[in-house]
Parts: C-alpha cells; structure tokens; sequence
C-alpha cells in the first residue's frame, strides 16, 4: 500500500498554476530545461596603491655611447668633465662650506663656477678662520675651470634641458668689490709695519722723562740711533746706555742693554 502525501487544502493565491515543482536556485536545470544564468555579482574592486618613484632627470646610460661620458647634472647634454666647485661663507665666529658636485657640461660648469666663485667673494671674509680659508677656496675652484673650459661645445640631446645661463665673467660682476676685503686689511698691516717704530738695532729712542725713554721712528724727532746691544750696563763704552726689560707672563726674565749714539 502506498501513502500519498496529502495535499495542500489552501494554495497560496500568488502561486503560478503552470508550475508543478518549486523554482530551482540559479545555476541548477530543470528536468528537460535549459540551465538558468547565474546574474553577474559587483565585487569591491582592490585599488592597488600607486607607489612614487623618484623622476630621474636625466639617464646617465642614454648619453654615455653617444658622448662617452655621463651627462650633465644640470642640463643633461654632453660632453661633460668632473669637477666640484666650492663656496664659503664667514659667520664672525663660525664658517659654512658649500659644494656643487658635476659632471658638468661646458657651459653649466662656466656658470657654476662663476656663480660659486663671486659669492665667495662677497660672503668669505667675514671671520678668523674664513679670512684664511677663503683663499683657498677661491684657487680650488680656478682649477676646477679648467676641467670644464677645455671641453668642446655642448651636443644637446632630444632629452636633454636648456643649460644654466653664463652671465657675465667673475671680473666684470659687483661682487668682485669683496676682493677689496683683504687687500685694504693687508694694506692696513703693510702700513702699521712701516709706520712703526723700529727696535733693537737701527732703531732710534726718545727721551720721555727722567729714567724713561720710548723706541720712535728715525724720521721723527729723536734723541739718539742704537748702534749695537751690550750685555751689561758697562758694554757700551763712551756712548748711552739704554735698558729695557723683558717682560713674561707678567715677571721679569731679563734686561737689555742698548749702546745709543747721540749724535745720530
């Protein structure tokens, strides 16, 4: 004997009467039916980060065959040399080195040069240690031109940049006025030295009052010329004797005794 299932005294008003077996899910056929498409499903699309790279300028490979050498760092073209000009900077008590490292093409390595070298002029003197530096400086980065300036002209390349501008020569810019720096103070030192009396023999003395006298220029009003030096009070036969005493650290380490002719 076999039980039927009993059947559904109330259907639902909704339900279609053509169908005589619950709908299937999407993708599953039906008995002598075509299988239904699965509908597209929108899934969040991964946004990969985009990572920054630094923009290189210009390749050092690209220019290497065709000009034998790396470009320049400022323009990009070739021929360049390698050469690093330099700057200083005086700060009364402290010093600032600058640099500009190449390889430079022709004429961004005039244009360096020159812009290095007449800032130095202007801002190198202005302390102890600059004042001797700043020298140096300077000759360093003559030498340095000399790499560049023999070099042929420029091939600009289809990626390569304008160069930097020359501007005029260092000798015809306003700061070659800081070159009037060291040689007004030399010319001070010069001046102090020539001026100054002279000690020792040669020198001539003054009379200042009575056991006092001071060393004076011989063109100068004076009352006597040092022939020679003695070592004692009684060296110096018939002429004067003048004594001065050396003087260290505050003590006395000795005395010298000065034969000085009146007459003189």
């Amino acid at each position: 004997m076999t039980v039927q299932p009993p059947q559904n005294p109330y259907p639902s008003p909704f339900a279609d009467p053509t169908q005589s077996a619950p709908p299937q899910p999407y993708g599953v056929a039906q008995p002598g039916a075509p299988a239904q498409p699965v509908p597209p499903q929108a899934y969040p699309q991964q946004v990969q980060p985009q990572q920054a790279y630094p923009q290189q300028a210009y390749s050092q490979q690209a220019y290497a065959p065709q000009h034998g050498t790396p470009p320049c760092v400022m323009c990009g073209a070739g021929p360049t040399a390698d050469a690093t000009f330099r700057g200083h900077r005086g700060l009364i008590i402290v010093m600032q080195f600058l640099k500009q490292k190449g390889p430079f093409c022709r004429d961004c390595g005039i244009s360096t040069f020159r812009t290095m070298t007449s800032r130095t002029l202007v801002q190198g003197w202005w302390g102890y240690g600059s004042f001797i530096v700043t020298p140096f400086v300077l000759l360093i980065n003559l030498f340095q031109r000399g790499k560049v300036a023999k070099l042929p002209a420029r091939q600009p390349d289809a990626n390569s940049g304008q160069p930097l501008p020359l501007g005029k020569p260092v000798y015809l810019r306003p700061t070659m006025i800081g070159l009037g720096v060291p040689l007004a103070l030399v010319g001070v030192i010069a001046a102090v030295a020539i001026g100054a009396p002279k000690s020792g023999v040669g020198g001539c003395v003054a009379i200042t009052g009575t056991d006092s006298w001071k060393w004076v220029a011989c063109e100068q009003t004076h009352d006597g010329k040092v022939i020679s030096e003695a070592n004692s009070e009684n060296g110096c036969g018939d002429l004067d004797v003048y004594m001065e005493e050396r003087t260290r650290k505050g003590r006395v380490t000795g005395t010298d005794y000065y034969c000085v002719d009146s007459s003189l």
